[in-house]
């Protein structure tokens, strides 16, 4: 009688033991999967650079291409750098325009930072009735300072140019232009990476 006694406390130690790892196992794992909803919940608050409007194009004494960029994050963007470059259709010569740009503003939530990039009339003349189509490469990078990260974003447009004195729009491009954009600027040694 008393080795069954004896047995049965043993067995009771074994369940009870299996049920306190059990429930702290479970603990771990619920305590793993809040800091990680928190992680991806405070990472979904840092600023964000989108464009609301199209571009704009306005051709008088030299070609000026317009873009707003407005933030639809949460947390403000400090310390915006971009980097233009605008090359022809052609992709057979150097860009004709590789401009870096720096906004000392922080660029809070629902608020907008315009870029302007201006060619001379020395190299596209606004007078000419056909103007070949120009592709458009702008990276941007801007800190948030709640989360102190560093982000960066890419975006490749394509002017249509002018055709018989029409101004055509900015378009977006496709995916293997953007392919072709990329082998264009590894081969002109045109790096996006960091812009500060």
């Amino acid at each position: 009688m008393g080795r069954r006694k004896r047995q049965q406390v043993n067995w009771t130690n074994i369940v009870s033991t299996l049920s306190t790892f059990v429930l702290a196992l479970t603990a771990l794992i619920t305590v793993y999967i809040t800091l990680t909803a928190l992680a991806e919940e405070r990472e979904a608050r840092r600023p964000y650079l989108t464009m609301q409007e199209s571009p704009q194009v306005t051709m008088k004494d030299n070609l000026n291409l317009e873009f707003k960029f407005y933030n639809v994050g949460v947390h403000p963007a400090e310390e915006l750098s971009s980097r233009s470059l605008v090359f022809n259709e052609s992709m057979e010569t150097t860009p004709i325009h590789n401009e870096t740009f720096e906004v000392v503003n922080e660029i809070p939530r629902d608020s907008s930072s315009s870029l302007l990039i201006s060619i001379e009339t020395s190299t596209i003349n606004p007078n000419e009735q056909n103007i070949k189509p120009y592709y458009i490469v702008i990276s941007l990078q801007y800190d948030d300072p709640i989360l102190k990260k560093v982000f960066q974003q890419t975006v490749f447009f394509k002017w249509n140019g002018v055709t018989e004195g029409r101004i055509q729009p900015i378009i977006h491009v496709q995916t293997d232009e953007k392919t072709q954009i990329l082998n264009y600027l590894h081969q002109q040694q045109l790096e996006l990476e960091s812009t500060k």
